[in-house]
């Protein structure tokens, strides 16, 4: 039997728990623990006998053969515990307040593609906009071969015509010319 009514936080959040395979009663009651319960804690497959009632245990209380097994007394006046037994193994686990609300949705989650695209999209105005604007010789250089391309493309039509008047009347002139 291990029986403490000291404060030693360092012994539930230690991972050597575990590996008292033979324990068969633990209670840790009243001795203002902190933090979470340890998972190798869940491991310990003779323990008869848990308390961890009354400390300042944080989080959800980790599944395994046994600990879900013992009575809510086991793990009351930790007021930000959570999970079986204390709460419904049909209810979606989640950590609750200090007022008993529940403090995390889904709606509330960070969408990192959003802010990852909205950063690119800044990064890349400030690379090409922002030169454009404050530099003369870059409006230049990127604006003369693109003014090239827009001409080609809007008057090509225009051109087309220009150059069958010119042909046109290059022939009327040699024909004339013979005649």
């Amino acid at each position: 039997m291990f029986s403490t009514y000291h404060t030693m936080p360092s012994l539930v959040q230690s991972h050597h728990l575990g590996n008292l395979s033979k324990l068969e009663s633990l209670d840790l009651s009243w001795n203002k623990l902190d933090g979470s319960i340890p998972v190798t804690l869940a491991s310990l497959s003779f323990l008869a006998f848990l308390n961890l009632s009354y400390n300042q245990l944080i989080g959800m209380i980790p599944t395994g053969p046994q600990l879900q097994l013992f009575p809510n007394t086991s793990y009351e006046g930790n007021k930000v515990l959570w999970g079986p037994p204390l709460t419904a193994k049909e209810v979606e686990l989640t950590p609750p307040t200090l007022n008993g609300t529940q403090s995390y949705t889904e709606e509330d989650e960070i969408n990192w593609v959003y802010i990852i695209a909205t950063l690119g999209y800044i990064a890349g105005f400030g690379v090409v906009v922002v030169p454009l604007l404050y530099s003369k010789r870059w409006r230049h250089c990127y604006y003369s071969p693109l003014d090239r391309v827009i001409v080609r493309i809007l008057n090509h039509p225009e051109q087309r015509a220009r150059n069958q008047r010119r042909r046109n009347n290059i022939n009327q002139l040699r024909r004339r010319q013979h005649h």
